[in-house]
């Protein structure tokens, strides 16, 4: 069984990973958001992704150590690493303890910086060939800012496990929580970008409705990002 989708949220692809093993399917492969799945038991796998020491890959070592403790490297996937193990050899946990989690977040949000760092550097190169006159750059970069957004959100969400990891530990106390900036945004972004694409393609009232909508989301989503910033700010 093929199935598609695209989690940047690490934690909520491990839950769906395991509630397919929950109703009778294990994750086998992956490539480029599509998933593969095997009929299995329900309930037999439990799975975790890690962050490897590689790109693409693991070394030796972590494998040899992960067959140690009887899990199996499923996938590699750039720097994550989807890994599962028998449900009956009990609860599978990677980092139990405290610390260990602040370290793994740490290195998730280090990762989403450098890649949103990127993605930035894409984004004012495909402006500057837009102002250039370069029509394609233009829904290119409608595409890549709604991306940049969702890239934002996870930085924000993996600060904020942060900040709840580091108060559990005693480091710090009543941190105020960042809010995401509503997925709205993106979505108004990526329907801009198929508004330009398909310019030559679709009469102007659908590209008109289009451009309404997409203005329409965009100004929602900004809204709702700072009301919602405004309610923590009060709380």
């Amino acid at each position: 069984m093929k199935k598609f989708a695209l989690y940047f949220d690490k934690d909520k692809e491990m839950e769906w990973l395991n509630k397919m093993a929950q109703e009778g399917y294990a994750m086998v492969d992956f490539f480029a958001g599509l998933y593969t799945f095997e009929p299995c038991e329900k309930g037999e796998w439990q799975y975790q992704i890690d962050i490897g020491n590689g790109f693409f890959g693991v070394k030796k070592e972590y494998s040899d150590f992960m067959s140690e403790m009887g899990i199996e490297v499923v996938k590699c996937w750039g720097p994550w690493v989807i890994l599962r193990r028998k449900a009956q050899e009990g609860r599978f946990e990677l980092f139990s303890d405290v610390d260990s989690q602040i370290e793994q977040y740490k290195k998730i949000l280090i990762l989403f910086k450098v890649v949103t760092g990127v993605e930035l550097l894409a984004l004012i190169y495909e402006i500057y060939a837009g102002f250039s006159g370069v029509t394609l750059a233009w829904p290119i970069a409608f595409i890549i800012a709604a991306f940049a957004f969702v890239l934002f959100n996870v930085i924000i969400r993996t600060k904020n496990i942060l900040a709840e990891l580091r108060e559990r530990k005693g480091e710090a106390k009543d941190l105020g929580r960042t809010k995401n900036v509503s997925p709205a945004v993106s979505a108004g972004l990526l329907l801009n970008a198929v508004h330009l694409l398909a310019a030559d393609h679709i009469p102007m009232p659908f590209r008109i409705v289009l451009l309404v909508i997409s203005l329409g989301l965009i100004s929602y989503g900004a809204i709702d990002t700072a009301n919602r910033k405004n309610r923590a700010d009060h709380n």
